[in-house]
């Protein structure tokens, strides 16, 4: 791992678990919902059947009994031998009553009724509901017949728990089936998850593992369509990376180079030339010194020699000066500046018109910014030296916008084409990759085009902020 590499915080919870966690409340919500609407509606039809059930059978009873209360009165004995013939569960209960809601006799020799059965008989039909035991407190179906000819009821008491108990067990087996299909859809959304996540885990330790100078191979394009597409655009991003900079690095190698062969330029420049005249200047200097007593007219003659060649030295050190770094871009600013590179290009090019232009606020920039600017402007009038011979006309054109500030550069000469920095930089061109490195250094853009009139145009855009204004 890279000792610079910022270490990963594991301590967060992960997508599995929250993928997980985020299911899990709505398949619980909609499984106990779904339990509640199962176990009313399967009560409810129970219980229907049951009174349905009940009823009839009651009434069944009733027209049996009625035949015998003509000659007696059926006792405990008589009811619980007519409970045996009903369809009931344990528990189950006869009773006979009279129009008042009387006991008269019942199945388990009670001397009192467990519910008050008065409202039953307004409707003089036979009839079940649900009534809680004033004893027990249970939940029972009571079933009621009238005996019209005797004028008695029998009513039919049966314990509700008993007939929910085999659904109750249904109801057991709807939740565990329930809980069984929720562990099953968890446990198949987390493989699914665990198929989508295991491809951004091998993205993630090939983004970690791909740091400069290390050798990378594209990761395997698996997974769904997105995450196919998004190690796609990993492997295309690392891919341009290091294109990148393998351009800088041979950016780097060139402009060393460069800076060789410059320093080379300007050592065979001031020794051949400014260190050759400093020598005549002190061989001359010594002449006149012997020769001042002895023929002061020649002297006269060579000092006059010796102050030419002064000039002429001063001339070269201030023209070398200038090129490292022009002293009127930091004493007059920019368009004093670049109006003297344009002056400069007339008197080497004397046949070449160069017109030069200022519009907008014209104002001091911060010096970094400047010299920007500059630089590029003195580098696209140096191509039009070198490589426009056949041109006639030069425009340049200084311009200071609100926010930005612009300078365009025009000749009717050589046509270069906008083929990017890789391609300046393989083919020697640092002059101008410099010029592209510079604009995207200060945030701004390079342009090089050709108009309609097949004019070649350098533009440069830059932003300008407020603080890149120069305080007076």
């Amino acid at each position: 791992m890279n000792e610079n590499s910022t270490p990963v915080d594991l301590s967060g919870s992960t997508i599995r678990s929250q993928l997980l966690w985020a299911s899990l409340f709505p398949l619980a919500f909609f499984g106990l919902l779904s339990i509640l609407v199962t176990s009313s509606a399967l009560n409810q039809m129970l219980l229907n059947l049951v009174i349905k059930r009940n009823t009839a059978q009651v009434q069944v009873l009733a027209d049996l009994l009625e035949q015998n209360t003509i000659e007696y009165t059926p006792t405990t004995h008589d009811l619980n031998f007519a409970l045996q013939t009903l369809e009931s569960v344990r528990g189950s209960h006869l009773y006979l009553v009279d129009s008042q809601g009387k006991l008269i006799s019942s199945s388990d020799g009670l001397a009192k009724l467990p519910f008050n059965v008065a409202p039953l008989f307004l409707n003089d039909k036979p009839g079940s509901q649900l009534m809680e035991s004033e004893i027990t407190l249970d939940t029972a179906v009571v079933s009621f017949a009238p005996l019209s000819r005797a004028g008695f009821w029998v009513i039919f008491e049966e314990p509700w728990v008993a007939n929910t108990l085999p659904a109750f067990y249904y109801q057991l087996i709807l939740v565990g089936l329930l809980s069984l299909g929720t562990i099953l859809s968890l446990g198949m959304l987390s493989l699914s998850i665990g198929r989508v996540i295991r491809p951004i885990a091998v993205l993630a330790e090939n983004a970690a593992e791909a740091v400069p100078g290390s050798v990378f191979h594209p990761v395997p394009e698996r997974g769904p369509l997105e995450i196919r597409s998004l190690i796609n655009a990993f492997n295309q991003m690392v891919i341009r990376l290091a294109e990148q900079q393998t351009v800088l690095r041979q950016y780097a190698h060139k402009a060393l180079l460069s800076q060789e062969e410059e320093r080379q330029r300007l050592s065979h420049e001031l020794h051949d030339g400014t260190l050759q005249d400093l020598v005549g200047l002190a061989q001359r200097v010594e002449l006149c010194r012997n020769e001042l007593d002895r023929d002061p007219q020649l002297a006269r003659r060579r000092l006059n020699e010796l102050q030419g060649l002064l000039e002429q030295t001063l001339g070269d050190v201030r023209r070398i000066s200038n090129a490292l770094r022009p002293p009127v871009l930091e004493d007059l600013g920019l368009p004093v500046a670049l109006e003297a590179l344009c002056k400069d290009l007339k008197q080497d090019k004397p046949f070449l018109v160069c017109e030069y232009l200022v519009s907008g606020d014209a104002r001091r920039l911060q010096p970094d910014l400047e010299l920007a600017v500059y630089r590029v402007v003195q580098e696209a009038l140096t191509n039009v030296r070198k490589h426009a011979q056949n041109a006639s006309l030069v425009q340049v054109e200084l311009v200071f916008g609100g926010d930005e500030i612009q300078a365009k550069i025009k000749n009717d000469g050589t046509i270069f084409t906008d083929r990017g920095v890789r391609s300046f930089v393989r083919s020697g061109h640092l002059g101008l990759a410099g010029m592209y490195e510079r604009a995207r250094l200060f945030g701004g853009t390079l342009d090089v085009v050709s108009d309609i009139n097949e004019n070649t145009v350098v533009t440069l855009q830059l932003p300008v902020s407020l603080d890149s204004f120069q305080e007076k």
